[in-house]
């Protein structure tokens, strides 16, 4: 039986304390305006803990969200005393996407040092308060793709002729004496820029106003807050990325895949871009990655009652050894030599990650699997994770989760490279091969070209070789082990589409999941990725969105409690 929560609704003036650090949540203590009035959601009934996200909104008919009331214009009380910003906008989509209505979101307030507690213990179902998603936060809760993309940046006048901190010598630029931004900006700027400290968010935007500094520079949403006090401003230059996203709670895939879907769904539709252009006209938002598929975005109807309450980790550190599931022959991801040993790209990196898990590279067994058989043997747990060039898509995730990713394996142009061809424009109106049945082939009648399909790789291959076709458009799955075994051929680093290939993983084990993705990106800071990729491609290695900071749970399994 639906649970109907009575509605309070309180209008309070109030002094908004300041924020922590905890999660990079929005300004300081000392740069807070005071707001006209505070909403507050009606307390909700409790839930057991293992009762999903969706089920808990599903049930009470209400999308409880926690915001901040101070952080135009991402999240605030607005002069009638009601919510208002990107967040809150957001917020209400979501409630009308999901439940109908978008009067369907509550509000309640959160702080920094309160967030995760809030979300943890049920108060609120979601938080979207300008978090930024680092990799100390990944250890407590779940995170949707970015909406927002902080970071350090400069505010200035157009006349003052500053596009970048390249362009900072010989002016004077003011910063909050706290922000601890300062030694990053004497490291990137001129030694001729003078810094100007003050105390406070509203000193230094008073300095800018008056002209008394050439630039401040801060944290992009600080400065969007400044831009709006200071007329004739711009915002430019950024310097670092740090995504801002919505938090939720780990072990609950079902909700995980249901946020995600939703804010691709937005993207497509131009949902996103509208919110975009009501509050940050002229920004730009962060690139979502679009899952390829036919699997729609899940319903709360379809909502499991309990979340995942498994602990792969402890399997793993018991038995000393991963099981991993792979393709014998993908190369150049996975595959064996001519000995047996297994050999590719995501082989080796695996080997890296277990070194640091379990203190060997040698820690791994290796089982082979097929695609018709593999999901299953990963849901029955007689497998860790997968390897071997699985691309994530829609159809996957409603199984399975995937780690970040590795390599995009999207559609491509292969040519001789006595002709090569770098562009689709180039393959307009030529004869171009594909393999049937491909990705490639789906794309060919968008670019214009005579495509011809052949039934398989080596086929076309010898096709382009014989000059049948100009060019080759496929996967780069396809693609890539003609271009390194043989000479002649050009591939371009350009995709026509995107294949994200990841790690599978076990569905609703975000501690697994967590684990893997920060070694993942330790492993970027420290060149090791680098090393093997390039090892492996000659291509650039895959744009990766930023998680600031450093991983706060131990990689070495051995010394988890």
């Amino acid at each position: 039986m639906r649970r109907v929560l009575p509605i309070v609704m309180l209008l309070v003036v109030l002094l908004v304390t300041g924020c922590a650090d905890l999660a990079r949540l929005l300004p300081a203590e000392d740069e807070l305006a005071e707001p006209q009035a505070a909403y507050t959601a009606p307390t909700p009934e409790s839930f057991p803990p293992a009762i999903t996200t969706a089920a808990r909104i599903r049930e009470r008919g209400q999308l409880l969200v926690g915001i901040r009331y101070d952080l135009e214009p991402f999240s605030y009380i607005a002069t009638d005393g009601a919510p208002a910003g990107l967040e809150v906008d957001l917020a209400r989509e979501l409630a009308r996407r999901w439940l109908g209505d978008p009067d369907a979101a509550r509000f309640r307030q959160v702080r920094s040092d309160t967030a995760l507690q809030h979300l943890q213990q049920g108060d609120v179902d979601i938080v979207l308060a300008g978090i930024v998603h680092t990799q100390q936060a990944e250890s407590g809760g779940d995170f949707s793709p970015p909406y927002f993309m902080d970071g350090l940046a400069l505010l200035t006048f157009p006349d003052a002729g500053i596009g970048g901190v390249s362009d900072l010598g010989g002016h004077k630029v003011g910063v909050v004496n706290r922000n601890g931004i300062l030694p990053d900006l004497e490291t990137m700027g001129p030694v001729t820029t003078t810094y100007v400290a003050y105390d406070d968010f509203f000193q230094v935007v008073e300095a800018l106003r008056t002209r008394q500094i050439d630039v401040y520079a801060d944290q992009y949403h600080r400065l969007e807050r400044a831009r709006r006090m200071v007329a004739g401003t711009l915002i430019v230059g950024q310097l670092t990325f740090e995504p801002v996203a919505l938090m939720y709670r780990e072990n609950d895939p079902f909700f995980a895949n249901l946020v995600a879907c939703t804010f691709q769904d937005m993207a497509i539709d131009g949902t996103r871009d509208a919110l975009y252009t009501r509050w940050l006209p002229d920004t730009s938002p962060p690139t979502i990655p679009n899952w390829a598929g036919t699997v729609p975005t899940p319903a709360l109807a379809d909502s499991p009652q309990e979340r995942y309450a498994g602990n792969l980790i402890a399997g793993i550190r018991e038995r000393g050894v991963l099981e991993v599931g792979y393709f014998p022959d993908r190369w150049p991801y996975s595959a064996d030599r001519d000995d047996g040993v297994q050999t590719g790209f995501e082989v080796r990196l695996l080997e890296r990650m277990v070194e640091r898990w379990l203190g060997s590279r040698q820690a791994i067994t290796f089982v082979p699997v097929t695609e018709a058989t593999a999901f299953q043997q990963l849901e029955n747990g007689d497998l860790d994770m997968l390897v071997g060039g699985w691309v994530h898509t829609r159809d996957a995730e409603a199984h399975v989760d995937f780690s970040l990713t590795l390599f995009d394996d999207g559609v491509s142009i292969l040519s001789l490279s006595t002709a090569s061809l770098q562009t689709p424009a180039e393959l307009a109106g030529q004869p171009v091969g594909v393999i049937a049945g491909s990705d490639g082939q789906a794309v060919a009648p968008t670019i214009g070209c005579n495509a011809i399909p052949y039934p398989d790789r080596d086929t076309a291959v010898t096709a382009l070789q014989q000059g049948e076709v100009v060019a080759l458009l496929a996967e780069r799955l396809y693609l890539l082990e003609p271009l390194y075994r043989q000479e002649g051929f050009f591939l371009t680093d350009a995709r026509c589409t995107s294949r994200p290939v990841a790690y599978v993983l076990p569905q609703g084990d975000s501690a697994f999941r967590d684990l893997v993705n920060l070694t993942l990106a330790t492993l970027r800071a420290d060149g090791t990725f680098a090393d093997l990729y390039t090892a492996w491609f000659d291509d650039p290695l895959p744009a990766q969105a930023p998680w600031p900071g450093n991983p706060v749970i131990p990689l070495n399994l051995n010394a988890l409690p």
